[in-house]
């Protein structure tokens, strides 16, 4: 990998100017979504672009819209869109998610957001910006997809096990209901480190999955490796 970019098997993705590196939440959240038949997609908060251009890369037949408010990032993810070979089905917007007014509804929405509360600030401006929030953040998040999601769509996400907690309270509240769960784990016998979860607006029973990274260290499983070796060059 160059200090750059990260080279995929289909694609490219330069980093240099982002807060939010490439980095294994996107890529697992990016394989792991069932993206089936979906044909009108948005990823909030694109960074690099990355889960957008794995979607892209499954799903042959969607449109991808996304949504960057940082302007480095929205340049960089702006950039990768146009060198892909998707270029003419990804569309990124440089806006917030809360001022997005778009004409259409969407059948796939996904998201990696910022999680810390503004109060635990971090260096540096921008990857500020990247990671944190406010405290009403989950609860305009759920409000804005609920609006934003097709009466039979799904929202995927990915945050820390508190966090993911804390969102899916704010998602009952406007009626998002989980319905898939992956529990990631570094290893089999460590605690899960983040949550991948499914939601959509219809109740149903909750399909809970563990989702484990490393055998051993430096030893990929082969649940890993079968998730991501389309997109990875090491596999």
């Amino acid at each position: 990998m160059s200090k750059d970019y990260f080279q995929f098997k289909q694609f490219k993705v330069y980093h240099d100017k982002c807060a939010m590196k490439v980095g294994t939440d996107g890529l697992l959240l990016g394989t792991l979504t069932n993206s089936i038949n979906s044909k009108n997609i948005l990823d909030i908060g694109s960074g690099t672009g990355l889960i957008a251009l794995i979607l892209a890369q499954r799903s042959p037949n969607a449109l991808i819209d996304a949504v960057e408010i940082e302007s480095d990032a929205y340049e960089q993810a702006r950039s990768n869109f146009v060198i892909s070979v998707w270029s003419d089905r990804l569309k990124i917007f440089h806006t917030s998610i809360f001022d997005f007014r778009p004409k259409k509804k969407y059948d796939l929405i996904v998201s990696n957001p910022p999680y810390f509360i503004n109060s635990l600030k971090s260096n540096g401006k921008k990857k500020e910006a990247a990671r944190h929030i406010d405290e009403q953040f989950f609860a305009k998040l759920a409000v804005k997809v609920n609006d934003l999601l097709e009466s039979d769509g799904k929202f995927w996400l990915i945050l820390p096990l508190i966090e993911s907690d804390q969102f899916a309270k704010e998602a009952l509240h406007v009626g998002l209901f989980p319905e898939i769960i992956f529990n990631v784990h570094s290893f089999d016998h460590a605690e899960a480190k983040r949550k991948i979860v499914a939601f959509g607006k219809n109740c149903k029973t909750v399909a809970e999955n563990k989702f484990v990274i490393y055998d051993s260290p430096g030893k990929h499983s082969a649940q890993y490796r079968s998730t991501v070796k389309d997109f990875l060059t090491i596999f």
